[in-house]
């Protein structure tokens, strides 16, 4: 295929195996060729853009733009920001008054970087160690805008007292971690404004959790991987292979991209 399209590819479990924490040889090469091909390639993560760059994952290529925090920050491949939409403070300070309750701290993400808002727990420690990220800076929140937040709780926790704030919404991560982010906002909501600022109408994406649901529904092609999460390969319009078992090439060779 030769007309340029846009390809979006979400992080943990997609482009990284999240058990060996390795990118496969296949992956990278895959997108080089893509590129080459002259075809936009994206990010779409409900990683921060300090944490995209701490991975290395923001110099995997030269990346046409990052799509981070669940769609809420866009950013363009010189990394300058060209969308924001923040949570409402309200909703902030009252996450942080039930994550002080639990006595657990709470991942600040606003347009500049990241912290947290108290020494770091086990939990917290476990959560970084599946990311495989150091600790982040501790400090209380200053009352700027934020992009997201990041909760900790042990593994299966229903984070009941986060659901209960009005203007948020509960993402459960794979490890003792929950994305809060804008209600009503995911990652299909970022995608349509780049849509519209790229002047295109249409996007070829993988993923594999349950953030991706609405990138993959919308997609002309959504594709889940094979370690994906069941409720997302029943909506993908393909389900590959998994991540270690050179899923991106396989599925790109299989459409005839490649």
């Amino acid at each position: 295929m030769n007309d340029k399209m846009l390809f979006l590819f979400d992080v943990d479990g997609t482009l990284i195996d999240t058990e060996t924490h390795q990118i496969p040889l296949s992956t990278i090469t895959a997108l080089q060729q893509l590129h080459k091909q002259g075809h936009l390639l994206g990010i779409s993560t409900g990683r921060s853009l300090p944490s995209l760059k701490n991975g290395g994952f923001a110099s995997l290529i030269d990346w046409d733009f990052f799509l981070c925090n669940n769609g809420q920050a866009i950013f363009n491949k010189k990394q300058e920001i060209l969308h924001l939409t923040c949570i409402p403070q309200a909703s902030v300070e009252k996450c942080m008054q039930v994550a002080h309750a639990q006595q657990n701290p709470i991942l600040i993400i606003h347009g500049e970087g990241e912290y947290l808002t108290a020494a770091p727990n086990e939990l917290v420690y476990q959560a970084l160690d599946f990311f495989k990220e150091l600790v982040p800076e501790v400090k209380p929140y200053d009352g700027q805008p934020v992009i997201m937040m990041i909760a900790y709780g042990p593994l299966q926790y229903d984070y009941a007292s986060y659901h209960e704030i009005d203007g948020i919404h509960i993402i459960p991560g794979l490890s003792t971690y929950a994305d809060i982010v804008l209600k009503d906002y995911h990652k299909y909501k970022g995608i349509q404004y780049l849509l519209k600022h790229l002047q295109m109408d249409s996007y070829i994406a993988f993923g594999d959790s349950l953030n991706d649901v609405e990138m993959l529904t919308h997609a002309a092609i959504g594709i889940a991987m094979g370690n994906a999460h069941e409720d997302v390969k029943a909506i993908a319009d393909y389900v590959t292979t998994k991540v270690s078992e050179d899923g991106i090439l396989q599925a790109l060779t299989s459409l005839h991209f490649l």
